[in-house]
């Protein structure tokens, strides 16, 4: 593993542990054993690190679901894409990237490429789990829609019964559309 990748994964765990809204490189460097001079000479920029940081946890987490929801097509798929982000070792993962896409809005020269890669990726995700028809990327563009505000709500509030609920409805009336 490259010092660059080394340093990475353990801004990652930073991340994870402080949120990205108060991030400055000085503790940052501190935490994970490097200078912040450092961090600049193999990130270029505080903005590039969060950038490649985030590509690798949204790449990662992408592999892993799509398998899963290739596995589970239809209802079951998204049931399960459920399942797996509100699940307590990856809701910490779906935290920090929300948090990068409300970076993106108030920054997007900053970060404008990594909220159009992540919207199209996840986009790509969720078409793959629908059968072919002509409103394949319309229905996978709504499903995206309903997940991000579930999620939203549930790390709001918590209320993992009524989201999942909703969920569950709106599964059904996905059933309904496709009958």
């Amino acid at each position: 593993m490259s010092r660059r990748d080394e340093l990475r994964d353990k801004a990652l765990d930073y991340f994870l542990d402080h949120g990205l809204a108060e991030l400055s490189l000085r503790p940052l460097a501190e935490q994970i054993g490097t200078s912040a001079r450092l961090l600049i000479y193999h990130f270029e920029s505080k903005e590039r690190l969060i950038t490649v940081v985030m590509d690798q946890v949204r790449s990662r987490m992408q592999q892993s679901l799509m398998e899963m929801m290739l596995a589970a097509r239809g209802e079951a798929g998204m049931e399960s894409f459920w399942c797996w982000v509100t699940a307590k070792d990856n809701i910490r993962y779906v935290r920090l990237l929300f948090e990068v896409q409300v970076l993106a809005l108030q920054n997007p020269a900053s970060y404008g490429q990594f909220l159009s890669d992540t919207s199209s990726s996840w986009l790509g995700v969720l078409e793959h789990c629908i059968p072919e028809s002509a409103d394949r990327r319309t229905i996978a563009t709504l499903c995206g829609a309903v997940i991000d505000g579930l999620v939203l709500d549930y790390m709001s509030t918590g209320d993992f019964d009524r989201t999942t609920a909703a969920l569950k409805f709106f599964v059904s009336l996905l059933s309904r559309y496709s009958e």
